[in-house]
């Protein structure tokens, strides 16, 4: 496996070819969604893909490949690398669960591949043999099928039982790692704030809850019970009170969760941030794999809005990232 400095020194090449905030904002004023796919198209965004607007995700798609390649083939530790692609092994995983009680065809559903081929996850799933996995996949993946076999899987319990686990992979992979854990930590308390306020039922929030966060149960009642006004009072001094101002700003105006959904995308560049100046052990590398993928995402919210219509105004608000810098995406 490379070292940190082989893989910091892939990682800030890598980092000058990044869209930036330049490019993004080129994108948004594009009079159409096709004229926006040309930048990308301009920069090799897609690897060199020529696509229309109304097929875009195949560009994403590419890049999504060449950024999990890129983190196999060049991430220092195993650890980070199963931190880092958990989310791809864990959707893949419960779609290929999903295809197999249900005889449906998983690729609809997949995402790109993570530590786990997507032919070593068909052939092991189908087979009912889960030794090669971690424990929480192993585990969800067992009681995925006893939920199929007996007749209780919903698509809300199949989901939470992957989510769940995904999380608890990756609070264990964070260990003691500080950034590693603060990112983890952020991304389960923005989950659950969501969970809260959009079951607004506390039995029910309490069985789709994650680990890894700071919240409690009491604030999880809360959230889940409270009206707005309530909640912002009894909040008020916690230590994720952005998180839940953002949240119920939309929540209080009946839209979607976009803002807490923004700040969590943001979640592992907030963290970063605080170590800027720092490129002690893979630092550098993290920092990479989290520009990118908020970059990934960036790209689909300024698609979408340019497709759906929406002003110019509410495609910026809706970016994710927030670092500084020639190639950075500003609050």
């Amino acid at each position: 496996m490379p070292n940190s400095i082989f893989a910091n020194a892939r990682a800030s090449a890598l980092e000058t070819g990044l869209l930036g905030a330049d490019r993004l904002s080129r994108m948004i004023d594009c009079a159409s969604p096709d004229d926006a796919v040309r930048i990308l198209q301009e920069t090799g965004f897609g690897d060199g893909l020529s696509v229309s607007a109304s097929e875009s995700e195949l560009l994403v798609e590419a890049e999504e490949n060449k950024l999990g390649a890129f983190i196999r083939e060049t991430s220092p530790e195993e650890k980070l690398t199963r931190f880092l692609l958990a989310k791809y092994d864990f959707r893949n995983a419960e779609a290929v669960m999903r295809a197999k009680h249900l005889r449906v065809d998983y690729r609809p559903m997949e995402a790109a591949e993570g530590v786990y081929s997507l032919a070593f996850l068909e052939e092991k799933i189908f087979a009912d043999d889960y030794d090669a996995f971690g424990a929480p996949l192993k585990k969800a993946l067992a009681a995925a099928d006893e939920l199929f076999v007996g007749g209780g899987a919903t698509g809300r319990k199949i989901n939470a039982l992957f989510t769940r686990a995904m999380y608890a992979e990756m609070s264990a992979l964070a260990g003691g790692n500080r950034v590693l854990a603060g990112i983890v930590s952020v991304r389960a308390d923005a989950a659950n704030i969501g969970v809260a306020l959009r079951t607004r039922n506390f039995a029910l929030a309490q069985e789709m809850t994650v680990e890894g966060g700071v919240l409690g149960v009491e604030a999880l009642r809360i959230l889940a019970e409270e009206s707005a006004e309530l909640i912002r009072e009894k909040m008020r001094f916690s230590p994720r009170r952005e998180l839940v101002d953002a949240a119920l700003e939309d929540f209080s105006a009946g839209r979607p969760l976009t803002l807490l959904e923004r700040a969590a995308d943001s979640a592992a560049l907030t963290v970063l941030e605080t170590e800027k100046y720092s490129d002690e052990g893979y630092l550098p590398f993290l920092r990479y794999c989290c520009k990118k993928t908020a970059e990934l995402c960036n790209v689909q919210i300024v698609l979408a809005c340019l497709s759906n219509g929406a002003d110019k105004a509410t495609a910026r608000a809706r970016l994710r990232g927030a670092y500084e810098g020639q190639n950075g995406y500003h609050r």
